[in-house]
């Protein structure tokens, strides 16, 4: 195996990129990414900093952006979550003997499990940054996805070196672009980074027959780095981790015990949020959290609240479906020059999350025109004005 850790080059930026790309942090499962998301503040963009009222809205306004990331919201299980996670690996910062214990984010689909799981690892790394001096080679977080191949250790490896950017082909010098396990490597990295949190998303992606390659793997890692606690977030994550530890355990039964003990797997659940006479107060201070966050012109404070049976019934409380809705919808307030969310404009979103019938659709309104519009000369003038901008 070879040994020698290299980063991967970073390709030159292009000289003229579009401000667009600019605001994107990254993916995720890499430490600049996740970084740059976990320490970014989303900050409303004030009314006087954006197209005046009347005028026309481009692509590059801010509010458009903003409605885009305007959610996630608070939900009684994310609060838990976070609470209980960080209660977890608080322990995790102090040396102990043995293996640190793993946790699981499960619930059903769409329900916001990875949202958790991401803002639990953001939530350890503010409280790393906080309270240890500056560090740029710390990272207390790894956020991976289950890779794609699964077969064995090698491509398991494959999405740490990803995470920390470690060239992991045989010889890049000679086009070979073969990979290979990068286990070593990412063991002595992650020591040196002081990694406490490796969060694993999408296991419910992990076939039965692949199960012991993936948790053999994971757990060997993790007697390397016994300080290490992995996060285990997907559908059915609990019944996942409980036959994966099942595979490990000891066929000895306890003394004085007729049957193995059970197998201990703390897990956050993520629930959609209800809506329910006797439990009317959660939903609705989810929508009055969301409606606070808006920046529109005319929208009429209360109105998501008095349409919270209505919003309830398109995303049966789930988040994800919410924030599709929502974010459409402001935007689409925007660009009409609307710049308000009612019903029927609600009406005419798709989320493919318990959408009106096509056909019933109303007709949509026009998107709003200006002077320059028809006028090719005027256009160009626009365009070269955002260029010389960007």
């Amino acid at each position: 195996m070879n040994d020698h850790v290299r980063a991967r080059p970073v390709p030159a930026a292009k000289a003229a990129t579009h401000p667009l790309h600019l605001a994107d942090p990254g993916p995720l499962a890499t430490k600049e990414g996740f970084l740059a998301r976990a320490r970014r503040t989303v900050t409303p963009p004030g009314l006087q900093d954006s197209a005046p009222l009347g005028t026309k809205v481009r692509l590059t306004d801010p509010r458009l952006a903003y409605h885009g990331t305007l959610l996630p919201l608070e939900t009684d299980d994310f609060a838990r979550g976070v609470h209980l996670a960080r209660t977890m690996l608080v322990k995790n910062l102090y040396d102990s003997p043995g293996r640190s214990p793993n946790f699981a984010v499960d619930g059903p689909r769409l329900a916001g499990k990875s949202l958790l799981a991401a803002r639990i690892g953001f939530a350890f790394q503010g409280l790393v940054d906080h309270h240890f001096p500056a560090d740029a080679d710390r990272h207390p977080v790894v956020y991976i996805h289950v890779p794609h191949d699964r077969s064995d250790a090698l491509h398991w490896s494959l999405p740490f070196a990803e995470y920390f950017g470690l060239e992991h082909s045989r010889s890049p010098e000679t086009m070979n672009h073969r990979s290979v396990d990068m286990t070593g490597p990412i063991t002595r990295v992650m020591e040196r980074a002081g990694t406490r949190l490796v969060i694993v998303d999408g296991i419910e992606y992990i076939k039965d027959n692949e199960r012991q390659t993936a948790f053999d793997y994971l757990f060997r890692l993790q007697d390397a780095l016994p300080r290490i606690t992995f996060l285990f977030c997907g559908i059915g994550a609990q019944g996942i981790l409980h036959h994966a530890l099942g595979d490990h355990r000891s066929k000895a039964p306890a003394a004085g015990a007729d049957r193995p003990a059970p197998l201990g797997i703390p897990t956050l659940w993520v629930r959609p949020v209800p809506y329910t006479a006797a439990e009317p107060d959660q939903w609705c201070n989810v929508l009055d959290d969301a409606e606070k966050n808006l920046r529109l012109y005319k929208h009429q404070p209360g109105t998501l609240v008095q349409l919270a049976a209505y919003l309830h019934a398109r995303t049966d409380g789930s988040m994800h479906a919410l924030n599709q809705l929502l974010c459409q919808a402001a935007q689409t307030s925007i660009l009409q020059q609307t710049e308000a969310i009612d019903r029927k404009l609600l009406e005419t979103i798709l989320t493919g999350y318990n959408d009106p019938t096509y056909d019933c659709l109303p007709a949509l309104a026009e998107p709003a025109t200006d002077e320059a519009d028809g006028d090719p000369q005027a256009q160009a003038r626009l365009d070269d004005a955002e260029q010389s901008d960007s």
